[in-house]
């Protein structure tokens, strides 16, 4: 609806803005927003969004957009070229809740996505479930073999952490990492997390 691109312009103005705003704090910080399937069919979106980047001093690197696989299924042409207008500029592609979809073995090749987002579903039972960690293990392996990176959501628990970080999953989201939260929160919390000799390559999700 009308409703869902004008507060997907919305949500995509303040993720840039904040993003400038973290790089003038000296974090160099990226930022994930879910693309409402409307975007993926609009011509224009991609030249709109490099003014964006341009008004806030922002690189497009610095941004992931979540698409659903439904979403890249439809119109598959005009979607194949939008995408690589988006990912010429330097915009992240991830392919949302991978492991949920009927057909996500085919966009993974087909569609220039550069990230796999693995659905909480899978990554919930990795530390339980020996055919839940075998699938997930399987994904990650493919998705680097594809040289893209990963991305695990719905990380809960100590053991599912450990399991992801083993088997080298690129990004981990969920409440154990940490649970949603302001954007005036996230220096803080950036700043405790590296006080404790943590690894972290933060990425805002929206």
């Amino acid at each position: 609806s009308g409703l869902i691109v004008d507060v997907t312009d919305f949500v995509l103005m303040d993720a840039i803005r904040q993003i400038g705003h973290w790089r003038q704090r000296g974090l160099n910080l990226a930022a994930a927003v879910n693309l409402s399937p409307r975007f993926v069919r609009d011509l224009e979106f991609p030249e709109r969004l490099s003014r964006i980047f341009r008004e806030f001093d922002v690189t497009p690197e610095q941004l992931m957009l979540e698409v659903t696989e439904a979403a890249s299924l439809h119109d598959p042409d005009l979607v194949m070229d939008i995408f690589t207008r988006l990912r010429v500029r330097g915009v992240g592609l991830s392919l949302d809740d991978f492991g949920t979809g009927t057909s996500s073995l085919t966009q993974l090749y087909k569609m220039p996505f550069s990230e796999v987002k693995i659905d909480g579903s899978l990554t919930c039972e990795v530390a339980t479930s020996k055919a839940a960690a075998t699938v997930v293990r399987a994904i990650v392996e493919l998705a680097h073999n594809l040289s893209l990176t990963t991305c695990a959501e719905g990380v809960e628990t100590s053991p599912a952490f450990e399991f992801l970080d083993q088997i080298g999953c690129d990004a981990l989201q969920g409440d154990f990492i940490a649970p949603s939260m302001p954007a005036a929160e996230i220096e803080a919390f950036i700043n405790v997390w590296n006080g404790g000799d943590q690894t972290l390559v933060p990425v805002v999700r929206k």
